[in-house]
């Protein structure tokens, strides 16, 4: 599409708006002006929640799309008569509600109402204040009708009083009306009252009845209380007579902690209360001692409702014994053998369990034959101990008060007899966070490892942080990886046996606890690994030497001869039987190849020789030797030459 045809296109788009606008005008000229009327169908002035109408109705409107709504709105009632009625339920109470008439979209005309509010009570009460009735209730009017608005209250027959605007800033935008009343006479059951209220529109009124229950609420004295606060109850008093003697009223109070939610509660408590002079309420005091708590009340009789909270004080629970001891780590002892030290461990109390100040702990053997010297809140040390003897050892929580009514006990058996229990630590991998140690060498009644770790302290290196518990695992393994715990901790391990014979825990100090070797041992040990080599290489050398023996033999000729001796023992060039001196050897030996011996050539006498005899076992002479049944040549061990011929 070329620029040309892009032209052409919009001239005629142009050109298609222009004549469009232009009939348009020329319609708007032809139609007859239309004159529109607006009014309020029920007057200038409405009340709240009531129906309101409005109509507008427009000369020349017939066909025309006509609508009223009011002003700020989008909802809307449309016609094309010419006349619309906009009808408006229950409108709010308000100064100027305007409403406005379109035609086509454009406002034509608008008219104003002034809606007033409606008698419509929902927190109308009254209290019982000796001399008088003090009945309140929330304003209905806008602020704009304060001024135009009255209200008046009568009880029974009498003649309405006048109400005013509270002055309490406590009840603010509320209205008071106090009704006097005779204290002397005896109060009814029920009374009825008279709501009038009156303005620019008229007036309106509301009938209501109250119980003598209903009206009777204990307010609090105005003045400065006294608290009065004993190991297990805390009482307030005010100066001034209790005005509703021998009833009973119920107390509620609420206890707030200062540090944690979780030890807030709420309470109610029934009191009867007897003639005095005095305003009294006393009630119990949280079981936690030496503990901050906000305390605010709130009270009531029988069937009435409940009083304002009375504003909150601060309550601090008396200081008692600690709620119980501390509880020992399973095995949790170590010992140190060189020092003649016990250290034990415990799991600490936390701040409410002390229930005062001045938090320590007590440990101590039986009978408190001896009493350790306590190190933070978590370990406690025995100098000089005696590890040929058992013990049991107990240690108490303690405050201000005394010791915890109760203690707890850890069985420390006699270590010098159950050595073989006892592991060693080996090493420590800090990249891998890996601890290794070597096992017991008893086994029997073992069940495994136990391993604890805890916050290294910042003021003692060989402790455990006070503000952080020691933790433990179970372990089979003689080692533990710890990658998965941050910060810098102490480690330690015990091996844990069914019987309760345990030698306790070993803490890894970064050095190797594996005792060494004694040097005499290492020097023995040199020697015979020594010795053994010297032996070994002796009997390589032996052995190379006798693989280089070798037998020569002579040639002789492979013919039988007859010995003339008869049973003589025929002697035959060869070598020394070896069972002479190694005993039995193999049935048959293979000789070396090398090149024959040449011989001298002697010449012997020929000597007659007689016919071999037969026998049984029948062989065949040559250069190798035979260990048949028959003796071997030359026997005795010596080479025969051979006779002289």
């Amino acid at each position: 599409m070329g620029w040309r045809t892009r032209i052409s296109r919009l001239l005629s788009l142009t050109l298609l708006a222009t004549l469009m606008a232009r009939a348009l005008a020329e319609n708007a000229l032809h139609m007859p002006q239309a004159n529109c009327e607006m009014q309020s169908l029920g007057g200038p002035s409405w009340r709240s929640g009531t129906i309101g109408k409005v109509s507008c109705k427009c000369d020349g409107g017939e066909g025309r799309k006509m609508s009223v709504r009011r002003q700020g709105t989008i909802e809307s009632t449309d016609s094309y008569n010419g006349t619309v009625v906009h009808v408006d339920a229950n409108p709010a109470n308000e100064w100027e509600r305007r409403y406005e008439c379109l035609l086509d979209g454009v406002i034509q005309s608008h008219v104003c109402v002034r809606v007033y509010a409606l008698l419509n009570l929902k927190d109308f009460v009254c209290r019982d204040v000796v001399y008088y009735l003090r009945c309140t209730f929330s304003r209905m009017e806008n602020g704009n009708f304060e001024n135009k608005t009255h209200y008046q209250l009568a009880m029974g027959r009498a003649k309405p009083i006048d109400c005013r605007k509270s002055e309490d800033e406590r009840s603010r935008g509320k209205v008071e009306c106090s009704v006097p009343i005779d204290p002397n006479s005896r109060a009814p059951e029920w009374r009825d009252f008279r709501l009038i209220m009156s303005d620019d529109l008229g007036n309106q009124s509301k009938v209501l009845r109250l119980t003598q229950a209903e009206m009777e609420v204990l307010e609090w004295p105005r003045g400065k209380h006294n608290m009065i606060q004993t190991p297990n109850q805390t009482c307030l008093e005010w100066n001034g007579p209790f005005i509703y003697p021998n009833r009973t009223f119920e107390l509620n109070v609420q206890f707030r902690h200062s540090k944690l939610p979780n030890l807030s509660r709420n309470l109610t408590v029934s009191q009867m209360r007897a003639v005095s002079v005095f305003d009294q309420v006393c009630f119990g005091n949280p079981p936690e001692g030496n503990q901050l708590f906000y305390v605010s009340l709130s009270r009531r009789l029988h069937g009435s409702p409940w009083s304002e909270r009375y504003p909150e004080f601060e309550l601090t629970t008396n200081a008692s014994l600690p709620a119980r001891p501390p509880r020992f780590l399973a095995n949790g002892f170590s010992h140190d053998r060189a020092k003649r030290e016990l250290k034990v461990y415990w799991l600490p109390l936390d701040e409410l369990e002390f229930n005062g100040a001045e938090q320590t702990y007590v440990a101590s053997t039986r009978y408190g034959t001896k009493v350790a010297t306590t190190q933070g809140s978590m370990l406690a040390i025995f100098t000089d101990w005696d590890d040929t003897q058992p013990a049991t050892v107990s240690v108490w929580s303690s405050n201000v008060v005394g010791r915890s009514l109760e203690s707890s006990q850890l069985e420390v058996p006699r270590l010098s007899d159950i050595r073989d229990r006892r592991i060693y630590l080996e090493s420590y991998n800090k990249t891998s966070s890996r601890l290794s140690w070597q096992g017991p060498e008893e086994l029997g009644n073992f069940t495994g490892y136990i391993v604890y770790w805890c916050k290294l302290s910042s003021k003692v290196h060989d402790a455990c942080d006070d503000s952080s518990s020691i933790e433990t695992t179970y372990a089979r393994e003689t080692a533990y990886n710890f990658s998965g715990i941050q910060g810098v901790i102490r480690m330690a391990v015990a091996a844990n046996y069914s019987d309760g014979l345990t030698t306790g825990m070993r803490w890894w100090s970064g050095d190797s606890e594996v005792p060494e070797k004694p040097k005499i041992l290492r020097y023995v040990e040199g020697t015979i690994a020594l010795l053994v080599l010297g032996s070994l290489v002796l009997a390589i050398q032996k052995l190379r030497q006798m693989a280089d023996i070798r037998v020569e033999l002579p040639v002789m000729s492979e013919e039988p001869t007859a010995n003339p001796l008869g049973d003589v023992r025929l002697f035959y060039p060869a070598n020394v039987p070896p069972e002479k001196f190694y005993g039995t050897v193999r049935k048959t030996v293979t000789f070396a190849e090398e090149e024959p011996t040449r011989w001298p050539e002697i010449e012997l006498q020929e000597v007659p020789r007689p016919q071999p005899v037969p026998q049984a076992d029948a062989y065949v002479t040559n250069q190798y030797v035979s260990m048949s049944a028959i003796g071997a040549p030359c026997g005795d061990g010596y080479i025969k030459p051979p006779p002289v011929r």
